[in-house]
Formats: C-alpha cells, sequence, structure tokens
C-alpha cells in the first residue's frame, strides 16, 4: 500500500507543478500580447512619423548649386 501512495503523491505533485507552469504561460503570453500591441502602436506611430519628414523633405525648397562643380 505504500507504493499506492507514493504514486499519488508524485501525481499530485506532477499536477501541482503543471498547474503552476500553465498559470506562468498565461500570464506570460498576456503579458507579451500587451506588449506586442503597445509595440505595434509605436511603430504605426514612428511610420506616420516618417511618411510626415517624406512629405516635408519632398516640399522644402531645393538649393541651386548645392553639390555641384
Amino acid at each position: 500500500m505504500a507504493r499506492r501512495r507514493t504514486s499519488n503523491d508524485t501525481l499530485s505533485k506532477l499536477l501541482r507543478e503543471t498547474q503552476d507552469m500553465v498559470g506562468k504561460l498565461v500570464q506570460e503570453n498576456r503579458s507579451l500580447r500587451a506588449q506586442n500591441l503597445r509595440l505595434s502602436r509605436q511603430a504605426d506611430q514612428l511610420a506616420d512619423g516618417w511618411d510626415q519628414i517624406k512629405k516635408l523633405a519632398r516640399s522644402a525648397p531645393r538649393a541651386k548649386g548645392r553639390g555641384r562643380s
């Protein structure tokens, strides 16, 4: 009977560890999704900023004779 109890204890311990690991993975997944959303928004803002810079650069007056010998 001692062997049966040891087996149950081992299974209980394995179950607890598995549940803990799954809980940590779920929490990490939530955290990474939130971080991904923040980074995505930042990337969109940076892309918009670069588009504005390109528009300004295209509309800026060009200096004549600059860089020509």
